[in-house]
């Protein structure tokens, strides 16, 4: 259960960040949108910019969980590229914010586990 509503909240964010910037969301509005209480969301999350640290977090374990060993240094950078594609208009309202920097944390950490994975599978070969 408190998986489903971290989860709840998460796409409610996104939802409402693929509407309007960042600046103008406000937790008010993720909890309307989530059908649940501020109380709950400070439950997850000490505040929005938290919430964004944590979905940009997951988001860089997905690619790293996904490439393990990598052949092709293009095959990892295209993950990286078309997961930040299927959320474009969310990442543009977050780069453009002044949270930018958890998203070229999150950049920087995709790319140098990308260029690493493929510098070990390739030299260990």
């Amino acid at each position: 259960m408190a998986n489903f509503t971290k989860k709840a909240i998460q796409a409610s964010f996104i939802k409402l960040l693929n509407e309007r910037p960042l600046s103008k969301i406000t937790v008010k509005d993720i909890v309307a949108d989530c059908g649940i209480n501020r109380n709950t969301f400070y439950y997850y999350f000490e505040d929005i910019p938290g919430l964004v640290e944590d979905i940009v977090e997951e988001d860089a374990e997905k690619i790293i969980q996904a490439y393990p060993t990598a052949e092709k240094l293009e095959d990892c950078l295209e993950a990286v590229i078309d997961l930040a594609l299927s959320k474009k208009k969310a990442v543009l309202h977050i780069y453009h914010s002044s949270n930018r920097d958890i998203y070229e944390r999150y950049l920087w950490k995709a790319c140098d586990h990308t260029v690493n994975t493929y510098l070990n599978t390739v030299l260990s070969g």
